[in-house]
């Protein structure tokens, strides 16, 4: 049977830059898409995942560093670069052209400056009257705080998920109870959500294209994404008048569940115990029977109740066992258990490398990057080749394809383009950026650890 890219013959216009967007592209490249990214070799301007975030293979930016950062090689992969200096008007007017013979465009602008642009949706419908048209902004393009630039980990706070998320805390009685203080969810965690629905927008707009012929405008707002996150606690407080807090490792009801450590140097198991029977097994299983009949933890309240003591004993036989210990000792008893993995584990983990998860892509020599592994997607589809195509490209690298072959320019035409410098494939100033040895940067707490020649 013929395998087919579900998105092939779609062409797709990345006008984005850092994260959401980005890997919304990569996305659809794996699923077969042509995704132009449009760069620029100005340094002051260019996308910062190219320059400033790493990581870099083996630690080193080496002299094409803009073309060798991991977390720029990640979002981008499968895709073309063309460079535009979208400051001249020859840079704008080969921007409308492109789009103009593409059927997606991707943007994170914030709404002032695309309608400056002209890269507003009424704007570009006159390039392409059905285009797709995805705009990526921190509070949409509606209401009073539309035009407030936004990331990510600002967003938090002002979606509410600080709020929930966070550990217990010891309090003067010695119990654990949640502070007042909100935290992070982890890194950029909005910036998915905004990514995963980008992708259902994208699929929606474009069959509905296929029905109608009529384009779209997704308005995607990363603050809308993150409340629709917390729609639990908004709904309990609505209808209960009950702020909803943190909980930590903790249940609300169940009782016990939590983190407890195992032997070896951070390793961890989580556990739940949801009924009476799985409070047995685990009397059972921790080979004190006699637990069970505890007044302390003879019902499901009272345990809850004295959790802490019921950590203080579980965490007791947890220490002495190693993780995968654990995980079969309860796992036979029809407990619900997990090991906690760490990067290492993730990345050699049997399940997941049975599932295809990880996926190879070839580098070019030049690149000095080699064979590199990288996380492909949750999803399969059956009889579709869905799959990374290739690395993320060099600046610049599509430039004489874009122009010449797409557009038909004619190559003295390319040639005044990067004479004005509108384009080009070498970095216009900046520099490479320092690194810190790996020693160091486990020193200073930035990494937990790290592995020499790591080969899963």
């Amino acid at each position: 049977m013929l395998r087919q890219s579900p998105l092939s013959g779609i062409r797709v216009v990345d006008l984005s830059r850092v994260f959401a967007m980005p890997y919304v592209g990569a996305y659809l490249a794996d699923m077969g898409a042509e995704v132009i990214k449009i760069d620029t070799h100005h340094a002051a301007f260019i996308d910062t995942t190219r320059t400033i975030t790493g990581p870099y293979p083996d630690n080193d930016p080496g002299r094409e560093f803009w073309n060798r950062a991991g977390t720029y090689q990640t979002l981008n992969r499968g895709k073309r670069s063309l460079t535009l200096d979208l400051r001249s008007d020859e840079g704008m007017a080969v921007l409308l052209d492109l789009i103009s013979v593409s059927d997606v465009v991707l943007e994170n602008f914030t709404p002032r400056v695309t309608r400056r642009f002209g890269l507003d949706y009424p704007s570009l419908r006159k390039a392409r009257p059905d285009l797709v048209l995805v705009s990526n902004t921190g509070y949409g393009h509606s209401g009073p705080w539309s035009d407030f630039g936004a990331m990510a980990s600002a967003l938090e706070p002002t979606h509410g998920t600080g709020a929930f998320m966070g550990y217990l805390e010891l309090d003067e009685d010695g119990s654990l109870s949640a502070s007042a203080t909100p935290n992070k969810i982890g890194n950029s965690f909005t910036d998915f959500l905004a990514c995963w629905s980008a992708q259902m927008a994208i699929m929606a707009a474009l069959y509905r294209r296929a029905l109608t012929g009529q384009g779209t405008w997704v308005d995607l707002a990363m603050y809308q994404n993150g409340v629709s996150f917390i729609g639990e606690g908004l709904l309990d407080f609505a209808f209960n008048g009950r702020p909803a807090r943190r909980q930590g490792n903790r249940h609300e009801s169940q009782s016990p569940q939590g983190c407890y450590p195992c032997l070896g140097q951070d390793r961890w198991v989580v556990l739940t115990v949801r009924d009476d029977r799985d409070w047995l097994a685990l009397c059972e299983a921790l080979g004190q029977p006699d637990l069970a009949s505890d007044d302390r933890f003879a019902d499901p309240i009272t345990r809850h109740r004295n959790q802490t003591e019921l950590d203080r004993i579980i965490g007791g036989w947890t220490r002495s066992r190693t993780q995968a210990e654990v995980v079969e000792a309860l796992r036979s008893s029809g407990i619900p258990v997990a090991p906690v993995l760490d990067g290492e584990q993730l990345l050699s983990d049997p399940h997941l490398r049975g599932r295809g998860l990880f996926e190879v892509v070839e580098h070019p020599e030049s690149s000095g990057i080699g064979r590199r592994e990288y996380l492909g997607r949750g999803w399969k589809l059956a009889s579709a080749d869905v799959a990374i195509r290739g690395p993320a490209p060099d600046l610049g690298e599509a430039n004489g394809y874009v122009l010449e072959e797409i557009l038909g320019l004619t190559a003295s035409q390319v040639k005044s383009l990067r004479r004005d410098e509108v384009i080009g494939e070498e970095l216009a100033g900046g520099a490479a950026p320092g690194v810190v040895p790996l020693q160091r940067q486990a020193e200073l707490g930035w990494i937990a650890d790290y592995r020499e020649n790591f080969s899963p």
